[in-house]
C-alpha cells in the first residue's frame, strides 16, 4: 500500500515534469505516442485559458480529464501547427473523463488496453504536455491497482507534474492504459490514471454541446466521501493506524470481494500488532490476488514479523527481485 497523502490537485495550470527518459528506446515507440498525444486549450467566462493533455483514441475523438475542460465553451486539440476545434464531448465528471469529438482530424488513434490484466510491476511510460508547453515522456511501473467503478485506478511512478493532466500512461507495446490525472503531495509522490477502459461506458453516452460541467471528480470530493482506497491513504500517510483499523474493518464488510481491502485490512490489523489477524486477512487478498506484488510482499513482511522466515522467504521467491525491493520505486 502506498501510504503518500493525496492532494486534492487540479492539474490543468501548473508546471512541467522532471526529465524526460527517452534515452535508449525505440524512435518509433516515441513517434507512435507523439501522434497520438497532444495539446489542449479551453477556454470560456471571463476570457481564463486552461491547458492539458488529450489521447487520440478514434477517429476524430480525443480522451482528457473533464478537470481541463469543465469550465470551458471552447475547446481545441493542438498537435504542431494544426488546431482542431471540439464539436462536443462525453462527459463522465465523477470519473474525471471526458470524450471529446472534433472537426475531422487526421490523426491515428492508439489502441487501448483494459486494466484487468494490468499488472503491478509492470513498466508503464506517461507521454504528455505539462503546462500545455513542451511533450515529456517518462517512464516508471504500476505502483498499485485500486478496484474501483468497475475497473481499476492505476497508481505509478512514471512521473509527470503539474499540468499533465489528460496525458497518456502506455504499456510497453504502446497501448494506451489509462489517463494520467492527479499526484500526491510532496516530492517523492505517486501518480493516478484514471484507466481508459472506462471508454467504452463513455461512448454510450449522448454527446452533448461544449459547455459548463457541473460537479467535482471523485479525487476532489470530501474525504469522508472518496473511494476507500484514497481514505485509506491518508490514515496511513498520517500514521493514524487505529483509524486505519476502523476504516478497513468497515471495508471488508461492505466489499469483501475486494482484494485492495483485504490488503489494507492486513496491512492496518499488523500496524496494530495483530499480527495472526493481518496474516489471515491478507491471505484472502493473496486468494483474491494471487500474482499483486503488493500482496505478496504485505504478506511476506507480516510473515517474517510473525518468525514465520521460511514461509515468508517462500512466498517472495514468487517476485522477481525488483519486484521485492521497492526501495528505488514500485
Amino acid at each position: 500500500m502506498r501510504t503518500r497523502l493525496l492532494a486534492a490537485l487540479i492539474l490543468c495550470c501548473g508546471v512541467s515534469a522532471g526529465a524526460a527518459r527517452a534515452d535508449g528506446f525505440d524512435s518509433a515507440f516515441i513517434t507512435r505516442l507523439s501522434s497520438a498525444v497532444i495539446k489542449i486549450t479551453a477556454s470560456g467566462a471571463g476570457n481564463l485559458t486552461y491547458s492539458g493533455s488529450g489521447v487520440v483514441v478514434g477517429k476524430n475523438e480525443v480522451l482528457t480529464n473533464c478537470h481541463v475542460t469543465r469550465n470551458s465553451d471552447y475547446v481545441a486539440a493542438i498537435k504542431g501547427a494544426l488546431r482542431f476545434a471540439a464539436v462536443s464531448q462525453r462527459a463522465d465528471v465523477l470519473r474525471d473523463l471526458c470524450l471529446l469529438t472534433t472537426e475531422e482530424m487526421f490523426l491515428a488513434p492508439v489502441p487501448v488496453r483494459t486494466t484487468a490484466d494490468l499488472g503491478t510491476g509492470e513498466t508503464v511510460y506517461f507521454y504528455g504536455y505539462p503546462g500545455g508547453v513542451e511533450a515529456f515522456f517518462t517512464e516508471g511501473r504500476v505502483s498499485a491497482l485500486h478496484p474501483y467503478a468497475a475497473s481499476r485506478v492505476i497508481e505509478t511512478s512514471a512521473g509527470f507534474g503539474l499540468g499533465a493532466s489528460g496525458g497518456g500512461l502506455f504499456d510497453k507495446t504502446g497501448a494506451l492504459v489509462g489517463i494520467t490525472t492527479f499526484l500526491s503531495a510532496g516530492h517523492s509522490g505517486y501518480y493516478y490514471a484514471m484507466p481508459a477502459d472506462w471508454l467504452d461506458t463513455l461512448r454510450k453516452q449522448t454527446a452533448e454541446p461544449l459547455g459548463a460541467l457541473k460537479g467535482q471528480a471523485v479525487w476532489e470530493l470530501p474525504v469522508s466521501e472518496q473511494p476507500d482506497f484514497l481514505r485509506m491513504q491518508r490514515l496511513a500517510e498520517a500514521g493514524d493506524w487505529a483509524a486505519a483499523l476502523a476504516h478497513t474493518t468497515a471495508w471488508v464488510a461492505a466489499d469483501a470481494g475486494n482484494f485492495d481491502a483485504w490488503l489494507s485490512h492486513g496491512q492496518a490489523l499488523a500496524r496494530n500488532q495483530k499480527i495472526d489477524q493481518g496474516i489471515v486477512a491478507l491471505q484472502k487478498a493473496l486468494v483474491m490476488a494471487p500474482t499483486d506484488a503488493n500482496v505478496i510482499r504485505a504478506l511476506g513482511a507480516v510473515l517474517a514479523q510473525a518468525g514465520r522466515a521460511q514461509e515468508s522467504e517462500a512466498l517472495l521467491a514468487r517476485l522477481a527481485p525488483e519486484d521485492r525491493d521497492c526501495s528505488l520505486g514500485c
